[in-house]
């Protein structure tokens, strides 16, 4: 499945020629609507798999001395993370690794443990490690994302699998007018991100794993 980078102006130019035979831009109530839709597919698609399109590097650079289980403010974008946390001091340059926990663990661990774990709300997260850390110290995980919402049609989708979200929205238009075309379409938006998880398993290249079906309709046809 060949894709590109897509901003959301022409997300919504390519779902007009599929659910008005025409590529134009909504405006006002219908406008909100389809940037409802948008965020309503990247939502859907961020719950399906372990995208690497939402994989980040938290860095933190420590100023100041801290003793053990000196809160760190996570993102509001974090969701999960991917990797344990490291510490690099600036004794010898070594990266150490502190195990994520549950934080109820935190309990039955040794005084020494190189451990850390993750408390708060989901907008409002604080990473404690069991360890003092020296200014100077550059502290590192990976975690994945949510991705961030769509506000304008100026914006770039932050994602690659755009033409999921072209026919999801899409779909979701046929949806909401009862349109016939809606189970086709909802088909082709699943193919489409079937395909997106088995791409991002191919080490070299991509492959359309999963063929078109003929799933009985023509897009711009009632």
């Amino acid at each position: 499945m060949a894709t590109s980078y897509y901003n959301v102006e022409s997300i919504l130019k390519s779902v007009g020629a599929i659910t008005e035979t025409e590529a134009i831009i909504p405006t006002g109530v219908d406008l909100d609507v389809r940037l409802q839709y948008i965020n309503d597919a990247l939502g859907e698609w961020a719950d399906s798999y372990t995208w690497k399109d939402l994989n980040t590097t938290k860095t933190f650079n420590i100023t100041a001395d801290q003793v053990a289980l000196t809160g760190m403010s996570l993102p509001t974008t974090f969701r999960e993370p991917l990797t344990p946390f490291y510490i690099t001091n600036t004794i010898n340059g070594i990266p150490d690794k502190y195990e994520l926990i549950d934080k109820a663990q935190r309990f039955n661990m040794e005084a020494d443990a190189k451990y850390c774990y993750i408390d708060g709300t989901i907008l409002n997260k604080t990473l404690y490690v069991n360890t003092s850390l020296a200014s100077g110290a550059v502290c590192q995980m990976d975690y994945m994302a949510f991705p961030t919402a769509i506000t304008s049609t100026s914006d770039y989708l932050p994602i690659t699998s755009s033409q999921y979200v072209i026919a999801r929205v899409s779909a979701k238009v046929f949806q909401a007018r009862g349109d016939a075309r809606f189970p086709g379409l909802q088909a082709e938006a699943q193919r489409l991100l079937s395909n997106a998880i088995e791409e991002q398993n191919v080490p070299f290249g991509k492959v359309n794993r999963i063929p078109v079906q003929n799933a009985g309709f023509v897009i711009g046809v009632d």
